[in-house]
């Protein structure tokens, strides 16, 4: 009856009535047939029943059947789709995914979108893919012909890129220059090689190798004589070239943190606090969302140098609570491709440096970030704690990864104190 609902006699009955047959009344046959049912009932329960073990949920409906077929050739289509990706498509994929990890630096965004789209425009936009080896010394080729400033000159804005590149009389873009755009281009070969969109960085081992003097003639540090000048002017409240407190305390800043111009620039009253008893800069991307880090370890406390306390950066900042605006510089305005910090960094090095005839060519107020390394070396910091003040990334293990905490602010306060001219 567990089986059939009208028993042996159903089973029997519905059993020969599926196979045309008939077996008669007190035939062996039925009891035979009677107990191999059983045994293939209790089978099936028992498979049933471990069947049923196995399983976390139970669907009660049909499921939905699958194109085996259909999913084979999506799934082709889709991993071939990348190797064939447009120019354009893949460069902001690349974009999209470096802005994603907040990778880049508004400033470091724009030089790349500049230099990948020369790229695209030299190689008349072919894919990643089909582009070669012999592409990128082309590239390389047109870059070293290329003149500086071609979009704002007026010999050179607004031409084709064919014809400036026919042009003659026109100064080069450096050495320099040209290996930030290789890097550029080199960058985004390596992340298209890493997901599928090219079989290899054709732009390694392009960039031009300066020799030693070529290297030495990069950004130089200010000497002795020169920091003195400038200190003179900047501390001068008579001076002809210095006029404006916000120019003024945007470079002493520079000049006794080392600082860069617009982690400077963006700098929020808030952000000059006390910690341990010290008065710190605290180098952040809090509050205003247009701040920005170059990187990880740019994060940073600065202590406060004892001249920049003898001259009242702490009677500036209470100044400046007065004004509604959050930021110490409110007067800068942002530049998508600078932030806050062109407007200052204009003055400094085409007014403020020119006019103190030093003499020399190349000294931008990056310049004194140079200056901070140079003097506190010759003074024997040590230069994990020099990295900590600059903001440089450390080496090795231990600092990156177990010494979370950093340096204590007295600790860096004390070596701070050591730049001197």
């Amino acid at each position: 009856e567990l089986i059939h609902r009208d028993g042996a006699v159903g089973i029997i009955k519905d059993f020969c009535a599926s196979k045309g047959i008939e077996i008669p009344q007190g035939a062996d046959a039925r009891t035979n047939l009677l107990e191999e049912y059983r045994k293939g009932y209790l089978a099936f329960t028992e498979e049933a029943l471990r069947h049923s073990a196995e399983l976390s949920t139970m669907a009660l409906h049909e499921p939905a059947t699958v194109d085996q077929s259909a999913a084979a050739a999506s799934f082709e289509t889709e991993d071939e789709a990348p190797q064939t990706a447009a120019f354009e498509e893949v460069a902001e994929q690349y974009f999209e995914e470096k802005l994603r990890g907040r990778a880049l630096a508004p400033k470091t965004e724009t030089e790349k979108r500049d230099a990948l789209q020369l790229l695209s425009e030299l190689t008349g936009r072919k894919p990643l893919s089909e582009l070669t080896k012999q592409d990128a010394q082309k590239v390389k080729s047109a870059l070293l012909k290329l003149p500086k400033h071609r979009n704002t000159n007026p010999r050179t804005r607004g031409k084709p890129l064919a014809e400036i590149l026919t042009m003659a009389d026109l100064e080069r873009m450096s050495s320099r220059t040209v290996n930030a755009y290789l890097g550029h281009m080199q960058s985004l070969f390596t992340w298209a090689v890493d997901n599928g969109y090219a079989d290899s960085n054709v732009f390694n081992g392009l960039r031009i190798k300066a020799s030693r003097r070529a290297q030495s003639d990069g950004r130089q540090a200010f000497t002795a004589e020169q920091l003195q000048r400038m200190f003179a002017e900047l501390t001068d409240p008579n001076s002809s070239l210095v006029n404006k407190d916000m120019h003024r305390w945007v470079t002493l800043i520079g000049m006794f943190t080392g600082m860069r111009l617009n982690e400077i620039a963006q700098l929020e009253k808030s952000d000059i606090r006390s910690c341990d008893g010290v008065l710190c800069i605290d180098i952040n991307e809090d509050g205003d969302d247009r701040k920005s880090l170059k990187n990880t370890a740019s994060k940073r406390l600065v202590p406060v140098h004892d001249t920049l306390l003898e001259l009242g950066i702490e009677a500036f900042v209470e100044r400046r609570q007065s004004y509604s605006r959050s930021r110490l510089f409110h007067e800068l305005t942002y530049s998508p491709q600078n932030g806050y910090g062109r407007n200052a960094g204009r003055w400094f090095n085409e007014q403020f440096v020119p006019k103190l005839e030093f003499g020399e060519r190349g000294l931008v107020f990056h310049c004194l970030r140079h200056t901070m390394v140079t003097r506190l070396a010759q003074a024997g910091v040590d230069e994990t704690v020099v990295k900590a003040l600059l903001g440089h990334t450390q080496s090795g293990v231990t600092l990156n990864t177990y010494f979370k905490e950093g340096f204590l602010a007295t600790q860096l306060h004390s070596s701070i104190n050591r730049f001197a001219f």
